[in-house]
């Protein structure tokens, strides 16, 4: 390596090196500082330095931007780091830029890591609620969000009064209004966001770079708002009013030919018969329905895990009534206009209208509805006709693959296993609606009638039930 006292014009004399090699020049005013030069003439300053037996190098900057008084001064500042800490500038450098992660940078890796198991509807609501609510942080290092902000920050959206400019149709989404869920849900959102960013970015040695999460202030101080769990269902005696009004909506969708709003009613019903999600159903495709087997499965569910269930005999009549309106290679059971249905609100209000009787007499009033409604009133059902929690949670597709519960994960429940516990629901529904005579009933009325047969008439009556063949002999 050859020595020269670094100016600009020694500098710029100097020859390019040899192809594909590169030659290196040291400064005989400050030592440590070096200047290598490539085959292609770009000349860079650095630094080298041996450290606890190892050379440490770090680049400066190119020639001439970089001025040889300015090489030097940076040179010098950062050997005496090299001294004093003993760590690779570049190492430094990284770790710097670690620590200084921004919230939107932070966001970006999450998604990325998450990949698959991060839906897009999860992953446009992230970034959304944190947008709106803390907008003007998306910019800012991790490290300068402060319990103290988080804390003003989460009354403020509490109060309505944190807001950044969302755009039209996250307006129309409902997020940005201001209330006690959304204030907990901009939190759990930057936790989320937060706790990953705290055990993702670490120096070489494993340290990680970023304070605790500011969010623990408000477990600390007690602020979340724990947004009650919605409880609303379609109760048992409203059960006829309810499912007479889905079939009237439908009935009139099918003579005015709204193929749609005939859709969403069959939908509907299927969601009281079988409590699943909104997006489970509405996605359903027909090569996921096997009406000869008498089972359908749902490969994406909200929790990841697929999902095969029993066709019922409602289900049954459902997905018959449902193949009458495909049309061509229609691959979607309940198709929209353009595709999956989006919009189905105003369906949903016309049908609570039709909860209402014309006549009115007994001045009813007409039974609200929300589409996870259905999901909690089949749950209910589950519950009450005596359905194990193992197999309802099967049906209604909560977390098994990974439970905690050992026992649980010994249990795997197909179509054929589950008939007959859906049967059970769908009786119990169909009961209440009047739809079908009670097994109670049946029992009340046989029990009737055999208290007025003579013993000798119970006798022959029973002979008769045990021996089927021989009465058709007679």
């Amino acid at each position: 390596m050859k020595q020269l006292k670094f100016t600009k014009a020694a500098l710029a004399q100097l020859p390019n090196a040899e192809e594909g090699k590169r030659d290196e020049y040291a400064d005989t005013v400050v030592n440590g500082l070096r200047l290598r030069i490539t085959s292609s003439g770009v000349k860079s300053f650095c630094i080298s330095r041996k450290r606890n037996g190892k050379f440490i190098r770090a680049t400066l900057g190119r020639f001439p931007e970089l001025t040889v008084d300015n090489a030097r001064a940076k040179a010098l500042e950062m050997l005496g780091d090299v001294a004093i800490t003993g760590q690779n500038p570049n190492a430094l450098k990284r770790v710097h830029e670690k620590a200084a992660v921004t919230l939107n940078d932070a966001l970006n890796t999450y998604i990325d890591n998450r990949g698959h198991r991060l839906k897009p509807t999860t992953e446009k609501q992230y970034r959304a609620t944190l947008q709106n609510f803390s907008g003007d942080w998306m910019k800012q290092p991790l490290a300068n969000i402060t319990r103290e902000r988080v804390e003003h920050r989460h009354k403020a959206v509490t109060d309505g009064t944190a807001w950044f400019g969302a755009d039209k149709s996250t307006l129309r989404a409902g997020v940005g209004s201001g209330s006690n869920a959304q204030a907990d849900l901009w939190a759990r959102a930057l936790r989320a966001v937060y706790r990953f960013a705290h055990d993702h970015y670490r120096d070489d040695e494993g340290k990680t770079l970023l304070p605790d999460p500011p969010t623990l202030v408000l477990s600390t101080k007690r602020q979340w708002h724990g947004t009650i769990r919605k409880t609303e269902r379609i109760r048992t005696h409203e059960f006829a009013r309810w499912l007479g009004a889905v079939a009237l909506v439908r009935d009139l969708a099918e003579l005015g030919r709204d193929d749609v709003a005939a859709a969403v009613s069959d939908a509907v019903e299927m969601a009281m018969f079988t409590g699943l999600r909104k997006s489970e159903i509405f996605e359903l495709t027909w090569d996921r329905v096997n009406m000869g087997g008498r089972y359908f499965w749902i490969d994406t569910t909200k929790n990841g895990d697929p999902l095969e269930l029993p066709i019922t005999e409602t289900l049954l009549k459902l997905f018959r009534r449902r193949l009458k309106f495909k049309a061509g290679v229609e691959v979607l059971v309940f198709p929209g206009a353009k595709g999956v249905i989006k919009e189905y609100r105003h369906i949903l209000e016309r049908i609570s209208a039709a909860t209402v009787p014309t006549d009115n007499l007994d001045s009813l009033q007409p039974i609200p509805f929300k589409w996870h409604d259905a999901r909690r009133t089949f749950g209910t059902v589950a519950e009450l006709v005596g359905v194990g929690s193992y197999i309802l949670k099967r049906l209604m597709n909560h977390r098994t693959l990974r439970s905690a519960d050992v026992t649980q994960g010994y249990l795997h429940f197909g179509a054929d296993e589950l008939l007959e516990p859906a049967t059970r629901i769908e009786r119990a529904i169909l009961e209440h609606a009047g739809l079908v005579e009670s097994k109670k009933a049946i029992d009340a009325q046989l029990l009737s009638a055999l208290g007025n047969l003579t013993d000798e008439d119970k006798r022959r009556l029973i002979f008769d039930l045990l021996n089927p063949v021989n009465k058709e002999q007679k």
